[in-house]
């Protein structure tokens, strides 16, 4: 019984800071929008490489900062990350942006459900979810050059299966980081839960963001 009420602490600890991020990262992207701020190609790939150094730098630096650095290193990341997101906004009217948010919660639940509870060791997924991850980031490359290509169903639909897969394998990540947490110690195990959110946080916008290709824009 203590096991279980622990491990439920623990995803719940998780999913409230991923739930967090995701509500600052929508919360900035609309104040952007309605501010008026013009968000320039050059700003939105200042925003987008920024994001992509914190990301990488937080999981080397993981296990050296305090919980608390590293959940305001989490609260910042989503905070920038609304500067880029900001285009939700501009292109799709808020009841389209509801709908597929609505869609994507569900499905995101329904693939982390499978995590959890799935007998089978999901960890032979990452290869192959890793292959398509960089196929998804060879096209978004190349669709500034090819006309039409960001726009592709197709792409839209691959984007879809990878990261619901990613979302019950990171989920698997998530449990069986807490069976092992009673060899770890306390600001350690929250460390850990930091770093979950912020892998279920991009599970989760990611997801969005392919299905939001598949609604009619404004």
């Amino acid at each position: 019984m203590e096991h279980s009420l622990s491990e439920n602490k623990f995803m719940s600890k998780t999913m409230i800071i991923m739930s967090l991020g995701v509500f600052i990262t929508f919360l900035a992207a609309y104040y952007v929008e309605k501010s008026g701020i013009l968000v320039t190609k050059t700003m939105f790939f200042v925003s987008a490489l920024i994001e992509l150094a914190m990301v990488i730098a937080l999981r080397p630096m993981a296990q050296k900062l305090s919980i608390a650095v590293a959940t305001i290193w989490f609260v910042v990341y989503s905070a920038i990350s609304g500067i880029t997101f900001s285009f939700v906004f501009l292109a799709y009217d808020l009841g389209v942006i509801a709908s597929v948010f609505l869609i994507a919660a569900i499905m995101f639940f329904c693939c982390a459900m499978i995590g959890i509870t799935t007998k089978k060791d999901l960890s032979g997924m990452a290869q192959f979810l890793f292959m398509g991850l960089i196929g998804l980031l060879v096209m978004s490359i190349m669709s500034f050059f090819i006309p039409g290509l960001a726009e592709s169903k197709f792409i839209a639909f691959i984007g879809i299966l990878i990261f619901s897969g990613y979302t019950a394998y990171d989920m698997q990540k998530v449990k069986m980081i807490h069976e092992n947490a009673y060899n770890m110690d306390p600001d350690e195990v929250d460390r850990f839960v930091v770093v979950a959110a912020l892998q279920l946080y991009l599970d989760f916008i990611n997801l969005f963001l392919y299905l939001l290709k598949l609604a009619r824009k404004k």
